[in-house]
C-alpha cells in the first residue's frame, strides 16, 4: 500500500515538530538517513518518542555500502557542470577538476555533511573541506543535490516515498538532475534495476501527498501523543485515503522528466482532489437541508403530541417543533440523517483530512 514507509531527508535529526506531527498523521514509519558511526542520532523530547515508539528509525549508511560507491559518477558529473558553480572552491582538490570559466563569484550557504555519507572517491576531491570536527563543509546547492540522489536511491531500494520539511530542498527541479537534464526516466540511471520502475509512482504519491498535507494543521495544543491516539482510532479512514492517493495518480507518465511529473501531480491536485474533497463537503452540509424537507413531507402522515417528545435532546425549541408537526417522523428523520452522514464518512476517502482539522 502506497505511503506507510518513509525516508526524510536532508538532515539526521528532525526539528521541525509541527511538520513532524502532521507527517506521523499519514506516514506509519519515517526514517532518516544516519551514518552508521553515529550512536545517538535523535536529540529533541519529539524524535526521541517516536524513535521509542518504533514510528521513526535510523536507515544506516557508511561509504563501503555499494549503492553510495554507484553515487560517485553522477557526483562527479555533477562537479563538472553548471550545477557544479556553487560548490566550495577554496579546495585544490576541486579546483583541478572544475575548468576555470565555472568558478563560482560567490559561495551560497554552507552545510556540512558526514563523511560516511560520501563515496570515498568523492571524499577525496572534498578533503580540503574538512572541519575540525570530521565534517565535510560544502556549499549548500551541492549538498542538495547529493543528499537528493542519495536518498533517491534509498528510496528506490527500499519502495519508500521521500520526505522534506525544507523548502529549498523540496525544488525538485533543482534537486534532481545533472546538468539541467537529470530525468525520472534516465535510463542509464533509474533503469538499471528493475525495481526502480517503481519510483516514478512513489515520486508523484509523495509529491500529491505533500501537497495535500499542506492544508492541514494540527493544532499547537495537540502533543504527539495525541496524534497517534487519534490515528490508531482513525486507521480505516486513513486506509481508504491512501488507497484514494494511489488510484488518483495511477495515470501518472513513467517516462516523465522532473518538470512534466511535478506539472501531473500539480493538475491531478487542482482537477481531481481537490474538486472531490469539496464536493464531499458540500454533500455533508446539504444533507441537513435534505433531513428538514424530509421531515416537512411527513408531517401530514404521521404526528404526536409534542409533549411526549424530549425536545432539549433533538436540538429545537418548543415553537419550532409544533411548527414542524414533531412526531415519529421527526424522531426517524434524525436517526436517518446521523446513519446517512455516518455513511457517508465511512465511505468516503477524504473524511481522514476532514477529522484531522475538526479534532486535532
Amino acid at each position: 500500500m502506497g505511503f506507510t514507509k518513509a525516508l526524510y531527508y536532508p538532515t539526521i535529526d528532525i526539528h521541525n515538530e509541527g511538520w513532524l506531527k502532521t507527517a506521523v498523521l499519514f506516514w506509519d514509519e519515517i526514517n532518516t538517513i544516519v551514518p552508521s558511526s553515529v550512536k545517538v542520532p535523535y536529540q529533541t523530547h519529539s524524535t526521541q518518542f517516536l524513535s521509542d515508539k518504533g514510528i521513526l528509525k535510523s536507515l544506516r549508511v557508511n561509504p563501503d555500502y555499494d549503492f553510495i560507491d554507484e553515487l560517485s559518477s553522477d557526483v562527479l558529473n555533477y562537479l563538472n557542470t553548471n550545477e557544479g558553480f556553487q560548490v566550495l572552491t577554496q579546495s585544490n582538490g576541486l579546483r583541478s577538476i572544475i575548468h576555470r570559466d565555472k568558478l563560482p563569484r560567490k559561495v551560497g550557504r554552507l552545510f556540512n555533511i558526514h563523511p560516511e555519507k560520501l563515496p570515498y572517491e568523492v571524499q577525496n576531491y572534498l578533503r580540503n573541506n574538512l572541519t575540525r570536527d570530521g565534517w565535510f563543509q560544502v556549499d549548500s546547492n551541492f549538498a542538495t543535490f547529493y543528499m537528493t540522489i542519495l536518498a533517491n536511491k534509498l528510496c528506490e531500494r527500499r519502495s519508500m516515498g521521500l520526505l522534506t520539511d525544507n523548502s529549498f530542498t523540496a525544488n525538485l527541479i533543482d534537486k534532481v538532475r545533472l546538468d539541467n537534464q537529470f530525468a525520472i526516466n534516465d535510463a542509464s540511471y533509474f533503469h538499471r534495476y528493475d525495481h526502480r520502475n517503481q519510483k516514478p509512482l512513489l515520486l508523484a504519491q509523495g509529491l500529491l501527498t505533500n501537497l495535500i498535507i499542506q492544508g492541514v494543521r494540527v493544532g499547537v495544543t495537540s502533543s504527539l501523543e495525541d496524534v497517534l491516539n487519534f490515528k490508531d482510532q482513525h486507521r480505516d479512514e486513513l486506509g481508504l485515503f491512501r488507497m484514494n492517493i494511489s488510484k488518483l495518480i495511477q495515470s501518472v507518465s513513467k517516462e516523465a522528466p522532473v518538470e512534466s511529473l511535478m506539472q501531473q501531480v500539480e493538475d491531478i491536485y487542482k482537477d481531481e482532489f481537490l474538486p472531490a474533497y469539496n464536493n464531499f463537503k458540500k454533500a455533508l452540509d446539504s444533507s441537513r437541508i435534505k433531513w428538514f424537507s424530509d421531515n416537512f413531507m411527513k408531517i401530514s402522515l404521521i404526528s404526536m403530541p409534542v409533549t411526549t417528545l424530549p425536545m432539549t435532546l433533538l436540538g429545537f425549541t418548543l415553537p419550532h417543533a409544533l411548527l414542524a408537526g414533531v412526531g415519529v417522523s421527526l424522531v426517524s428523520s434524525v436517526v436517518s440523517y446521523n446513519e446517512d452522514k455516518k455513511e457517508k464518512i465511512r465511505t468516503n476517502p477524504y473524511s481522514y483530512l476532514l477529522a484531522i482539522n475538526d479534532q486535532i
